[in-house]
């Protein structure tokens, strides 16, 4: 029997909230980078346009000392954020905290929209466990458009657990690299505007190359031995099947985590799936590599819709009129030339240069990596999703468009549920995305082949589904159950019904009202 005390265990010891074992120390950055700045220390988060021809934007992160760009934020269990969040852009926006444990007044979830030119204070302890989070907007039908202009930045937290496993590995600094993944079109020497046809909110917006840390043909340095990447897709809609190469060679590599921490055990693979949103930590032993190649291999994406509804190009934005005013590009007619690339085909991503002198033979890595507990047993009630099609109203969940105002799916306060999560056989892969709390992957059914390949588990799970997560892609025609725990801390931020979302994290679709309200009371 799966007992609240290891319910807990299995969603994280820092999953839910932090527990007494979660301690703070002194914090050694974990990304050597200048645009590295400690969450605790940030007194401003901007959001501003660069280019606004091109509808270019960035992150700026404001301390006593200094203004950074772009900012990848370090830090670690039980810090605290206090910050005021300033919209320099012509459209409303918020600032969402992917995958932390937040109050509904802090997640950003596009409740509460921060006007252009205003600025709203932010301040939350951060309750959860090591591993890589992210920031991005989420004001309501325009999330896609500032997602892909820009507007992302990386948060990497760390706790004991994952300092012994840095030490464990021998890692020196320039071996740990937090990176984003983020497609964009570029033809004609520049990246293109965010205009989206019906086809691009039916399938979402791909695009032809990728930004690496905000670069194109991203190379770095590292010495030989274990190198470990923390990999977020950006993408607005692109799956990833992420391989490593050296020539022509392929090389294995580690799981060590996955959206909310360590798994309780490494597991090796060769190629891992990484949809929008999602996150992996991997680890990769470079002592006899003189290069790692980072690509995505080619893959059928199983879409089974292959024609755009009758719905408008913007639903969120038609059903809610002032979301149309204005747009973080001033040229809408971008050229349109043929600067996609299917989803599934292969791309480049980034390089690794192996520098220096060899090394003697990597360390093993650790049999044990967190505190972890398994998943097992399924003794709490079901809650049954579908993800469905319409031909008149695209992607839904449970058959009806979202409504801001909706009593959505409503959750006891310390509840404990079993989500059967089901997409519809006429669909596309939808990473689907919770807000404000981890879950557990427990099983899958009906996985198609690509994929199924590379379970590790009997009930068909993959190793990336091995971890918390808060982002879980489901294919067509196949289930998913989850484990969540919706407990909340005691404090007074947490005080009353507080509001999250459910969406598919296809920022197309999220714009064009995949999204539940799930309401804690």
């Amino acid at each position: 029997m799966l007992t609240r005390r290891r319910w807990l265990g299995a969603l994280g010891a820092c999953g839910g909230f932090a527990l007494a074992g979660c301690r703070r120390g002194a914090m050694r950055a974990p990304v050597d980078s200048d645009r590295t700045v400690a969450l605790r220390d940030v007194r401003a988060l901007i959001a501003e346009r660069t280019d606004p021809l091109a509808g270019r934007c960035r992150y700026v992160a404001v301390t006593a000392e200094r203004r950074v760009e772009r900012p990848i934020l370090a830090a670690r269990t039980g810090d605290v954020f206090d910050a005021v969040i300033e919209n320099r852009l012509p459209q409303p926006t918020t600032v969402h905290f992917h995958g932390l444990l937040l109050s509904e007044a802090a997640d950003g979830a596009g409740f509460d929209p921060i006007a252009p030119g205003a600025r709203k204070r932010v301040r939350f302890e951060l309750r959860n466990r090591a591993g890589l989070y992210w920031l991005h907007p989420h004001p309501h039908g325009l999330t896609a458009e500032q997602v892909h202009a820009g507007l992302a930045s990386l948060l990497v937290v760390t706790d004991d657990e994952d300092a012994a496993l840095d030490a464990a590995l021998g890692l020196p600094v320039s071996n740990r690299l937090a990176l984003a993944l983020a497609d964009v079109r570029y033809a004609g020497g520049q990246i293109q505007a965010y205009a989206p046809t019906a086809e691009d909110c039916l399938r979402g917006w791909l695009g032809n190359r990728v930004l690496v840390d905000g670069e194109f043909d991203a190379r770095f340095d590292v010495a030989a031995g274990w190198v470990r990447l923390q990999l977020l897709n950006a993408c607005n809609a692109r799956g990833l099947l992420l391989a490593f190469f050296d020539g022509a060679r392929r090389l294995p590599f580690h799981v060590l985590g996955t959206d909310g921490g360590l798994l309780a055990a490494p597991v090796e693979v060769d190629r891992v799936f990484l949809y929008p949103a999602e996150r992996v930590d991997v680890a990769i032993d470079l002592t006899d590599a003189h290069a790692a190649e980072a690509t995505s291999l080619p893959f059928d994406p199983r879409w089974q819709v292959h024609s755009a509804p009758s719905l408008p190009r913007h639903a969120m934005r038609e059903r809610y009129p002032p979301l149309a005013e204005a747009a973080v590009c001033t040229s809408r007619d971008a050229p349109r030339e043929a600067a996609f690339l299917a989803d599934g085909a292969p791309l480049s991503l980034f390089g690794l240069r192996v520098v220096g002198a060899t090394r003697a033979p990597a360390p093993p890595l650790p049999a044990r990596l967190s505190a972890l507990g398994d998943v097992s047993g399924e003794v709490a009630p079901t809650r049954r999703i579908r993800l469905d099609f319409d031909e008149r109203d695209g992607f839904l969940i449970d058959g009806r468009p979202y409504r801001i105002d909706e009593d959505g799916l409503r959750v006891a306060r310390g509840a404990r549920e079993i989500w059967e999560v089901r997409n519809s056989p006429i669909s596309m892969p939808h990473p689907m995305h919770l807000h404000g709390r981890g879950f557990r992957v427990l099983r899958r059914r009906g996985t198609y082949g690509p994929a199924r390949s590379l379970a590790t588990q009997a009930d068909a799970r993959l190793p990336t589904d091995l971890g918390v997560k808060d982002t879980v892609v489901v294919w067509p025609n196949e289930t998913v159950w989850l484990a969540v725990e919706f407990a909340l801390p005691r404090s007074a931020e947490f005080a009353g019904p507080q509001r999250y979302l459910f969406h598919c994290h296809n920022l197309e679709h999220e714009d064009a009202l995949m999204m539940r309200n799930v309401v804690i009371v």
